[in-house]
């Protein structure tokens, strides 16, 4: 894995699955916490058959710390994230509570 720093607080991971390059583009709070992440998902999300890279992503709503580690521990992910069809698209939502 390959790190880079866009600013102080947008960062990408850069990294291959198979022989697929990924790259995991994050966004941070003043902390260091990660507020939200992007990266193209292979997938077929408007279900047309047509299946293709697509923008997939979330925001991260809270931190926790358990037993000393401290994780995002709500928020939400979908398609299209990062464009005006993200509301559509959104399809998880979690909450880790201890």
């Amino acid at each position: 894995m390959r790190w880079t720093a866009q600013d102080d607080t947008h960062i990408t991971a850069h990294y291959q699955v198979d022989g697929t390059p990924v790259d995991v583009h994050r966004t941070l709070d003043h902390d260091g916490a990660i507020r939200s992440l992007a990266f193209n998902r292979w997938g077929d999300p408007d279900k047309t058959g047509q299946w293709g890279w697509h923008p997939f992503g979330g925001e991260i709503t809270r931190q926790r710390t358990f037993g000393g580690l401290t994780i995002p521990s709500s928020g939400r992910l979908g398609w299209h994230f990062g464009t005006d069809r993200w509301h559509d698209g959104e399809f998880f939502r979690y909450k880790i509570t201890g």
